[in-house]
């Protein structure tokens, strides 16, 4: 949930249909134009890049292949997307974050529907795995393409565990004992002052997706087409996380936070050993993370528990990751198809997945032997995709807006004490005329 980004969309969305009012709409190229003897340059954007000369590298392979020059930009800033979408020069490939913005993009006509560069491009779509695909499907349509996929899951700190008298291969089996467990790995000074914590239900980010899914529900019915911001299970989930901020205070918490090291550094907190447990995503266990910047941390890897009186909804996940769109404004579509069609194939989201430790969505890039020599914590990532209660992100074309609500909502229950209930009906009342309205109910 990227209220920021949302807040810098709308803003942004609003320009865009004044540019097209005024006639901005029917702009140039995005391919530079070549003139004779001049190679042809297709430009990708992506919206993250740990290593940008690795993607570059990667991409100069399809330029070789093809004989023509590909510039990769990689990470892209946000606030650089959606001007280039609505403007007179946007990629020929976009790769975004998340496939929220992929369908808010199609729904203001600034991205292509997919269907005809997937029959050009020959893309197997029985290859792909259906939980990150699911993401990109809006009704028969295919807005976009999912291109490497995430999963969030408990990582403990096994030294914290020890020294707080517990035992260090077992994680909690349930959220009513991971809060036990956080109480005893939580450790203050004489004033007062948060010295190490447990938990922190919403670092780095947001986890309400995860956390709502172990309480039954999501902010959406399974199928899409209701709005469920109120639900039980939806109360439940910030309820529970409000609970930690609630028993330590909001003032002392946001001061232990505010002594965090870089996320990505050595000093960054779990590496630290300032805070015991974290929900993080696949890529910490890969080259680029922990093993790099803190190899000696003694930690394990687990699915988030689920509630204890719901055991069967052990290894719940939430499968969220980068998708690819061909911008309506791209001049040479089917150079941008042709481009996208590389990128699908096994072979190379095999390589670009194993380089980065994210999950591939190629079922046939999955057996690559790369994946298995990851290690033992990547793959209980691996082993999650395949969990029946593994589950992927629920995008709507009103996704941007509710998220951004969202986010607001549950800034207010954690740091000002704000009721649950109260504050989700708000938003139900709010959003649900705008949903039925834009889902033509």
């Amino acid at each position: 949930m990227n209220r920021k980004s949302f807040s810098i969309l709308s803003i942004l969305l609003m320009a865009s249909m004044l540019l097209t009012a005024c006639g901005g709409g029917n702009q140039p190229t995005s391919t530079e134009e070549s003139g004779a003897g001049e190679q042809k340059v297709l430009r990708v954007w992506i919206q993250w890049g740990d290593n940008p000369q690795q993607i570059q590298e990667l991409f100069d392979k399809y330029g070789a292949l093809a004989g023509v020059k590909v510039e990769v930009t990689a990470p892209i800033e946000d606030d650089k997307v959606l001007p280039a979408l609505t403007g007179s020069n946007p990629p020929d490939v976009l790769v975004l974050s998340g496939g929220d913005a992929a369908k808010s993009f199609y729904k203001e006509g600034l991205v292509d529907e997919l269907s005809g560069a997937i029959e050009d491009g020959n893309i197997d779509m029985e290859d792909m795995f259906e939980a990150p695909l699911s993401q990109c499907r809006q009704g028969d349509l295919i807005v976009c393409l999912p291109w490497g996929t995430d999963a969030y899951a408990l990582f403990w700190n096994k030294d914290l565990f020890e020294a707080a008298g517990l035992d260090p291969e077992k994680p909690p089996a349930t959220m009513e004992e991971l809060v036990e467990m956080a109480d005893q790995l939580t450790i203050t000074n004489p004033d007062g002052s948060i010295k190490q914590f447990g938990f922190i239900p919403d670092f780095d980010w947001s986890h309400t997706d995860l956390y709502v899914r172990n309480f039954g529900g999501f902010w959406y019915s399974d199928d899409g087409s209701a709005l469920t911001a109120n639900s039980q299970p939806m109360i439940d989930a910030l309820t529970w996380q409000q609970q930690f901020y609630t028993k330590y205070g909001v003032d002392n918490i946001q001061a232990f936070r505010s002594g965090f090291g870089e996320y990505g550094s050595p000093d960054a907190p779990f590496y630290a050993g300032k805070v015991a447990m974290m929900v993080e995503g696949e890529w910490q266990v890969g080259p680029n993370f922990i093993p790099k910047l803190k190899p000696e941390l003694n930690y394990g890897v687990t699915a988030f528990p689920p509630p204890a009186d719901h055991p069967e909804r052990a290894g719940t996940i939430v499968n969220q990751g980068t998708v690819v769109v061909i911008p309506s404004g791209a001049v040479d579509k089917e150079a941008s198809a042709n481009l996208l069609a590389w990128m699908m194939s096994p072979e190379i989201v095999a390589e670009e997945f194993c380089f980065n430790a994210n999950l591939p969505t190629s079922k046939k890039a999955a057996e690559d032997p790369c994946f298995v020599e990851l290690g033992d914590k990547f793959q209980v990532f691996v082993d999650l995709m395949a969990s029946p209660n593994a589950y992927a992100m629920i995008t709507t074309p009103i996704s941007f807006e509710l998220n951004d609500a969202l986010a607001g909502a549950e800034e207010a229950i954690l740091y000002t004490g704000a009721d649950p209930k109260e504050t989700l009906d708000a938003i139900q009342t709010e959003f649900e005329p705008k949903f039925k309205e834009l889902m033509g109910q």
